[in-house]
C-alpha cells in the first residue's frame, strides 16, 4: 500500500477512535474533542499555536476550537469538519518544518 494511502486510513481511523467513543461514529462531541486536541497537543508541536491558544487543554480553548469548525451548528464535529483541522494541522506543520 503507498504510505498515502496510508496516511489517509491514519486519518479516518483516528476519526473513528475518538468518535465512536460516545456511540456516535459519525461526529465528534465536545468531549471526544477535547480528547483528541489533548493527544494531539502532547505530539504536535504546532498545535496551540494554529488557533493562537494558550492553553490547548482548558474548555474556553475547547470551545473556540468547536465554534471554529463546527460549520452546520450541530454542536459536533462531522468527518468533513475534522479534515479541516487535519489540513490546518498539516499546513502548520509543513510551514514550521521549512523554517
Amino acid at each position: 500500500m503507498a504510505r498515502l494511502q496510508e496516511n489517509i486510513l491514519s486519518i479516518i481511523t483516528a476519526f473513528h477512535t475518538y468518535a465512536r467513543r460516545d456511540g456516535d461514529r459519525g461526529t465528534l462531541s465536545k468531549e471526544e474533542l477535547r480528547q483528541l486536541i489533548h493527544k494531539m497537543s502532547k505530539t504536535l508541536f504546532s498545535f496551540s499555536c494554529l488557533f493562537s491558544l494558550q492553553n490547548p487543554h482548558d474548555s474556553q480553548t475547547i470551545d473556540k476550537i468547536l465554534h471554529f469548525l463546527e460549520w452546520d451548528g450541530d454542536g459536533k464535529i462531522d468527518f468533513n469538519e475534522f479534515l479541516f483541522l487535519v489540513f490546518r494541522v498539516a499546513k502548520a506543520c509543513y510551514w514550521y518544518l521549512q523554517k
